[in-house]
């Protein structure tokens, strides 16, 4: 017989390092709460100067990391109370949750989707694992195969997961303490590095630092193993998913639009033809683009919002069983799984592939070799120091800027340089870019 998961556990309020387990009060339940700590955290602040698409952009219309993940969140949330709706007219959810809390669930889950992303964009990431891939053998001669995967295949959802859970982000142990359900539709990726049933994807969800908190997060809400380090995916998990490709399908071109590299024209032909409501006269007389553009976004959120409802319902069975393989746009009835891969498709040839932007990533390898080296060197050092006297003066200031406390004489070079990644993937462009400038002397 088929495994299944179940909503009673799926949806556990049950907290991450504590033993607290009630939804909570009316208002603001502990889903809710999740939420608030999210976008009360200085790592969420620092999303504000990180690159969505166009880095350190002068324009300042266009998204950067926290507006992408704002809007994210709320389609989240209206997918989630639409959802939860649903399974309440089915009595599919348990006694104690509400259609509000699963809206609050998928709200928290998308608002954090993001929030591990280092300096550049995915730039970033990939400069960070080409460091590791490339660094002299000292640096990494004494990493088990699973800790050199973790570096050589960084990436921002593992960071993200360590930074929701780490000690360091909060008094106790479980970091934010977010609830295991709001975790686990977090977690978009459920396995580690080596355990990924996609290694050419080079995408996962934990590293082997937080591996156990990523079983404890499963075992909570009753994610089905299937491999000795992987999961399957919480349902909830393809609403975040969803909403984040709806944005950034469509924002991307909107800042295109913003930033002149694309004609609105282009954008408007790409969206008319999902819209079946005739266009009001006020749209037509309109000549702003930015209100027809704000028009025409709306009438296809609430399109492809209600496809999005409907396809997950009608295949709850499926996500329960872990079964899905899919994303759920690819089956929402309508033309809306079209236009987000035309528009996606035409963003990558046109707008991620701009000249200005790809001539600033560039620039964004050489900041993060230079920051990687300097730390990387450091981590080394106190890695060999018997004493705080056995490290360098110049270590010693690096190991300043990071914390000492958080990197403790003759702690393991792969906890070290996690500690190293918390500090450099916490950096917004501009400080990257200008502290790899003050560090280098100024050559970048």
């Amino acid at each position: 017989m088929t495994a299944m998961m179940n909503w009673q556990k799926l949806l556990s309020p049950a907290r991450l390092g504590s033993h607290h387990s009630n939804v909570g009060t009316f208002g603001r339940s502990d889903f809710h709460k999740d939420y608030d700590r999210i976008i009360f955290s200085a790592a969420f602040r620092r999303l504000q100067r990180k690159t969505q698409v166009h880095p350190l952009p002068e324009n300042d219309n266009v998204h950067t990391r926290l507006t992408h993940s704002l809007e994210v969140s709320c389609i989240g949330r209206s997918l989630g109370l639409m959802v939860g709706n649903k399974l309440h007219e089915k009595g599919s959810l348990p006694d104690a949750i509400e259609p509000d809390h699963m809206a609050a669930i998928v709200q928290a889950a998308a608002l954090s989707h993001d929030i591990g992303n280092p300096p550049f964009g995915h730039a970033g990431e990939y400069a960070i694992r080409q460091w590791f891939e490339e660094a002299d053998p000292k640096f990494t001669a004494s990493l088990t195969p699973e800790q050199f995967a973790d570096l050589t295949t960084y990436e921002g959802n593992a960071q993200g997961f360590r930074l929701l859970t780490n000690k360091r982000t909060g008094l106790y142990d479980g970091g934010m303490r977010l609830t295991y359900a709001t975790l686990a539709s977090f977690l978009k990726y459920p396995w580690s590095a080596s355990g990924s049933p996609f290694p050419q994807k080079k995408k996962f969800g934990a590293f082997q630092k937080e591996f156990a908190l990523l079983e404890e997060v499963a075992e909570a809400t009753g994610l089905i193993r299937t491999g000795d380090q992987a999961f399957c995916r919480h349902p909830l998990v393809y609403l975040v998913e969803a909403a984040d490709d709806l944005c950034y399908a469509l924002i991307d071109i909107e800042d295109g639009v913003e930033l002149e590299l694309v004609d609105f024209k282009i954008l408007e032909d790409m969206l008319l033809p999902c819209i079946t409501d005739e266009l009001p006269a006020e749209y037509r007389r309109e000549t702003n683009v930015s209100r027809k553009i704000s028009f025409l976004r709306g009438k296809i959120i609430s399109g492809v919002l209600d496809a999005l409802v409907t396809a997950f319902v009608t295949n709850e069975e499926a996500l329960l069983a872990g079964e899905w393989k899919g994303d759920l746009l690819a089956c929402a009835s309508g033309p809306y799984n079209d236009l987000i891969t035309t528009a996606k498709s035409f963003s990558e040839k046109q707008i991620i592939l701009n000249r200005r932007k790809v001539q600033i990533e560039v620039g964004a390898f050489a900041h993060l070799e230079t920051l990687l080296e300097t730390f990387c060197r450091t981590a080394l050092d106190v890695h060999h120091a018997k004493s705080d006297a056995d490290i360098p003066y110049r270590a010693g200031r690096v190991r300043e800027l990071v914390g000492a406390d958080a990197m403790p004489i003759g702690a393991s070079l792969y906890e070290l340089y996690l500690v190293i990644l918390d500090y450099v993937s916490g950096m917004t462009d501009d400080f990257a870019a200008r502290l790899a400038r003050d560090i280098g002397g100024g050559q970048h």
